[in-house]
């Protein structure tokens, strides 16, 4: 009887305690939390497209909140994170709730955003937008001459915003310890890897490597602290420079070649030059010019060797010349010999065909254009060798080209512009450019491809060497009886350095 009256008091209490607990039910105190809304039409999938150092980012997002309306209650921060692996970063833009940022990022796409934080709760609010930032350093001529004192002016023939812009003496801030005449301007083609893009501006002192972004010189510039070895760096004087599909660089440096692979590499270095046969390290000279693929994209490179009189080459693969140069077979019905012992006078590359390469010899009087292909599937390939009959003053010729699309080579003597048939053996006079000298010379191998065009450079000698340089631009004519030439409109660009060297930046 106990017991049960135990349990009748315990089951009792807890009736107790429920209806305690329930009638308890709606005394608690709840709190409706602080919305925070934003409202722009930049937020969301559109994309801005702007251009760093000329334009101005403004923002004045629309805010509305539900319970507090302080506006001290709150802070703001506006940020950038670029989306290249070569150059990224985070870059903030400001901390008010309205965004007035004239530009000065790096090029690259951004997701930019807008952070709300509520001071009394500590929560924070997001939202983004897209950007795609251009500058006038994105895409253009870089142009590589002379300034008033004889040393290297590097001008820019800007294209990347809405209208062609000239930028004058872009290093003139910059105090280089050794900076003398203008060499070579290299743009390598892009590398999923920043220290791969560098620029090569190249001076009679030393060479020099610049930002792709700001076009400033990088941290260890100079080309030495590109050698393994810096000791054994030179004065680094780069003359001329190819890439090769992206993936091989090949150099002339010091009057050396240098060949460097750069396949699942984060930078580009340089070991030992290479203008030497195997096993000999007895360094001959070779050509000013390195002959290569534009079109196949064939592995190989292919210099003169000026000591021997003879073709040499070099390239990247199982069972080929790596770190040294060697010599090519010739076989019997050849349409020339690899060994003519001959005199350099240059090398030249164009897009005709499945794409040529062309190396001009003499011999006394006589000239010899050689004409083979370097295909990435059947090697280095003899075409044909033409005695060069007919020519004009070739013996004083300064700068060559060559047609992209006819048998054609051109080449300049004083201020007059020549071009040479050697399928018909017919030399032109294309134009004599009156009050001028011509400075630079550049067949367009690299950029309008599926067209011919070239890029000639003069110099007005009654103005000064910083503004007196002026670029034309022309595209060759396919005629069955003359070679012709039409200016292209609208691409005269004027008030330039003395122009020694000519590259296209595409980003």
């Amino acid at each position: 009887m106990r017991m049960m009256y135990k349990i009748f008091l315990i089951g009792l209490l807890g009736i107790f305690l429920f209806e305690s607990c329930y009638d308890d039910k709606g005394n608690y105190s709840y709190h409706a939390i602080n919305e925070i809304t934003v409202k722009h039409d930049f937020f969301g999938d559109t994309v801005l497209r702007m251009y760093s150092f000329v334009d101005t980012l403004r923002v004045f997002p629309e805010i509305s909140t539900t319970v507090n309306n302080d506006p001290d209650n709150y802070e703001y921060e506006w940020v950038a994170v670029g989306g290249d692996p070569t150059i990224g970063g985070q870059y903030t833009l400001g901390k008010e709730k309205d965004l007035v940022y004239p530009i000065t990022l790096p090029s690259q796409r951004y997701s930019v955003y807008f952070k709300i934080q509520d001071k009394s709760t500590g929560l924070t609010t997001i939202s983004s937008l897209s950007l795609q930032l251009s500058t006038l350093f994105s895409q253009g001529w870089l142009v590589l001459g002379e300034g008033d004192d004889g040393r290297a002016q590097l001008d820019m023939v800007s294209t990347g915003g809405e209208d062609t812009t000239l930028l004058k003496n872009i290093l003139q801030e910059v105090d280089f310890q050794e900076w003398g005449k203008p060499t070579c301007v290299f743009v390598p083609p892009y590398r999923p890897a920043a220290a791969l893009n560098y620029i090569h501006v190249g001076t009679d002192k030393g060479t020099y490597r610049l930002s792709t972004s700001t076009l400033l010189p990088i941290e260890g510039a100079h080309l030495k602290w590109s050698f393994y070895d810096v000791s054994a760096a030179g004065e680094c004087v780069m003359t001329e420079a190819v890439q090769i599909m992206g993936y091989y660089r090949a150099a002339l440096v010091d009057g050396n070649l240098y060949y460097t692979e750069l396949g699942g590499q984060q930078t580009c270095f340089f070991g030992s030059p290479s203008n030497h046969y195997k096993g000999d390290y007895d360094l001959f000279p070779v050509g000013d010019k390195i002959g290569y693929s534009v079109k196949e994209r064939g592995y190989a490179t292919v210099l003169y060797n000026k000591r021997d009189g003879r073709f040499v080459y070099q390239q990247s693969g199982y069972g080929t010349p790596i770190g040294y140069c060697a010599d090519m077979p010739d076989r019997v019905g050849d349409p020339f010999s690899w060994k003519p012992g001959y005199e350099y006078v240059t090398t030249l590359n164009c897009h005709k065909g499945s794409g040529s390469t062309y190396t001009i010899l003499k011999d006394g009087s006589d000239f010899y254009l050689y004409s083979y292909r370097i295909s990435y599937s059947f090697g280095i390939i003899k075409q044909l060798m033409v005695k060069m009959d007919n020519v004009i003053d070739l013996d004083k010729a300064e700068f060559f080209g060559a047609s992209n699309m006819l048998s054609v080579i051109y080449y300049t003597v004083g201020n007059k512009l020549y071009g040479y048939d050697f399928a018909r053996k017919k030399c032109e006079l294309l134009k004599t450019f009156d009050g001028y000298e011509i400075t630079s010379f550049l067949s367009d191998i690299l950029v309008q491809t599926s067209r011919d065009y070239f890029y000639i450079a003069l110099y007005d000698p009654s103005k000064p060497a910083s503004t007196g340089g002026t670029i034309m631009k022309y595209e060759v004519v396919d005629d069955v009886d003359h070679i012709i030439i039409k200016e292209e409109k609208g691409s005269e660009w004027k008030n330039l350095c003395k122009v020694k060297s000519m590259a296209f930046k595409s980003r």
